[in-house]
């Protein structure tokens, strides 16, 4: 009897603490991870850190607990079979990266679904954002795409007062 209550505690707390990890990340992504080796999970997270994410292997029944808590019914059928959880840092756009091109290289990780601020995103979804130019390069083009009218503006200016000082200069060789 004694260890019944053990056991219900201890999936009560489990469910406690992945509830409140889904709190702080209200980004994340349903992984199938099933026929993938330790030393396979470990290189996955570690590619997931550089990301600033994180990776967890979590019970189905246990997951279906907290998506009902969380309100997040639509994600139910991607729970089957082994499941991982990449709960996304800051940087939403590298960990689709990361997991995409982990994916291309180990065959058994499956992405099925993921919760993008409440909502669910298909698989296909999730491989399109990874190929998005990361968030560096995209800044760096919308500053140029700001620059860019200005830079060209000063050009035709300049080339008006090129043209203007050789027009007076012509003018001064020929008088001469």
């Amino acid at each position: 009897m004694k260890q019944e209550k053990l056991g219900k505690l201890c999936k009560e707390r489990m469910i406690d603490e992945i509830v409140a990890r889904f709190e702080g990340h209200p980004n994340f992504i349903v992984t199938s991870y099933m026929g993938l080796s330790t030393q396979e999970l470990e290189l996955l997270r570690r590619s997931l850190r550089k990301a600033s994410s994180s990776y967890f292997v979590v019970k189905n029944a246990i997951l279906n607990i907290v998506f009902d808590k969380l309100k997040l019914k639509d994600t139910r059928p991607a729970v089957e079979g082994g499941v991982g959880i990449s709960l996304s840092g800051e940087d939403l756009i590298s960990t689709c990266k990361a997991l995409v091109n982990f994916a291309k290289d180990h065959n058994k990780l499956q992405i099925t679904t993921a919760v993008f601020d409440g909502r669910a995103v298909s698989a296909d979804r999730i491989k399109e954002l990874a190929r998005l130019p990361s968030k560096e390069v995209l800044l760096a083009q919308v500053v140029g795409g700001i620059k860019s009218p200005i830079t060209g503006f000063v050009n035709v200016l300049g080339g008006i007062l090129r043209k203007f000082v050789c027009v007076v200069d012509a003018i001064k060789n020929k008088k001469t």
